[in-house]
C-alpha cells in the first residue's frame, strides 16, 4: 500500500511540477499573430512552445487550426491528434480533426457497427482526464486514509460501521479510476499513430531507399506506426497497406 501511494504521489508531482514548468511567451505571441491573420507567424510561435516541451491539449488544438488556415493539412491533422491525445472526446477537436480528416484523398473503410454498451463504456472511460483522474485518485486515496483513522479513534461501533462501508465504496471506485488511468497509460505507450505531413509519402517495401514502392499516400492520410528503424517507421493501413515511410515525410503522434 505505502509503494502505491509513493507511486501516486510521485506521478501527480511530476505533473504539478510540469504545469508551473508550462510557461511560455510564444503562447500570447502565436494568439495574436493568430487574431491579425498572420497565420504562418501564429505556427512559429506555438512551434516554439512546442518545441520546447509543452504539452498542451490547447497549444496543439491552435497549432492544428493556424496549420488549417495556412493550408498544411498534414501538419494540422497531426496537431489535432496530438491534441484529442490529451484530451479525449472534446468536441471542438474532433469536431475539426473530422473536418480536416473528409479533405484528405486517401480513404480507409472503416467499421460502422459498434457494440452500444461498449461505446458508452468508450465515452465514461474519456470523460476525465487522465491527469485528472490522478489527483482525484489521491483525494480518494486521502479520504480512505481519514476513514481509517477515524476507525481507529471512533468508540461508537455505529460510526466505524459507516466508516468502513465508505472506505469499502471509495475503494472500489478507486479501483475503477485506476484500471480506466492503466489502459489509459497502456494505450498512450504501445497505441501510436502517424500522420502524412509531407505533400505524399512512398510505402516502401523495406527501410532503404533503394526498396520498391508498394504505395503512395497524400498528404493528411494517417496510419498506424508498428516501429521505427533508423530513419523509417513500419506502418500499417487497413488490411491491405504495410510497410514502410521515411519519417521526414510524417510525423509521430506519440
Amino acid at each position: 500500500m505505502k509503494s502505491f501511494v509513493f507511486i501516486l504521489i510521485t506521478i501527480l508531482t511530476a505533473f504539478a511540477t510540469s504545469n508551473a514548468a508550462e510557461t511560455c511567451a510564444g503562447l500570447e505571441a502565436g494568439t495574436k499573430a493568430y487574431n491579425e491573420g498572420d497565420f504562418e507567424r501564429a505556427v512559429d510561435e506555438w512551434r516554439s512552445c512546442a518545441d520546447n516541451g509543452l504539452n498542451d491539449a490547447d497549444l496543439f488544438y491552435n497549432l492544428g487550426n493556424a496549420y488549417f488556415r495556412n493550408g498544411k493539412l498534414g501538419f494540422s491533422i497531426f496537431y489535432y491528434k496530438k491534441a484529442l491525445r490529451l484530451r479525449a472526446n472534446d468536441e471542438d477537436i474532433l469536431h475539426n480533426l473530422k473536418y480536416a480528416q473528409a479533405m484528405t484523398r486517401d480513404k480507409v473503410d472503416e467499421e460502422d457497427d459498434e457494440n452500444p454498451i461498449l461505446s458508452a463504456l468508450f465515452r465514461m472511460h474519456h470523460a476525465v482526464s487522465l491527469k485528472a483522474q490522478l489527483w482525484i485518485m489521491l483525494g480518494i486515496f486521502w479520504v480512505i486514509a481519514f476513514a481509517a483513522v477515524a476507525i481507529m479513534f471512533s468508540l461508537r461501533e455505529k460510526l466505524k460501521n459507516i466508516f468502513t462501508g465508505v472506505i469499502f465504496a471509495l475503494t472500489i471506485v478507486l479501483c475503477i479510476f485506476g484500471a480506466s488511468a492503466g489502459y489509459k497509460i497502456f494505450v498512450l505507450e504501445t497505441d501510436i499513430t502517424g500522420v502524412v505531413t509531407a505533400a505524399d509519402a512512398d510505402v516502401t517495401s523495406a527501410p532503404s531507399d533503394k526498396a520498391q514502392t508498394l504505395n503512395t499516400l497524400s498528404e493528411g492520410t494517417s496510419f498506424q506506426v508498428l516501429s521505427t528503424q533508423g530513419n523509417y517507421a513500419e506502418i500499417k493501413l487497413g488490411e491491405k497497406i504495410k510497410g514502410f515511410v521515411r519519417l521526414s515525410d510524417v510525423g509521430i503522434v506519440e
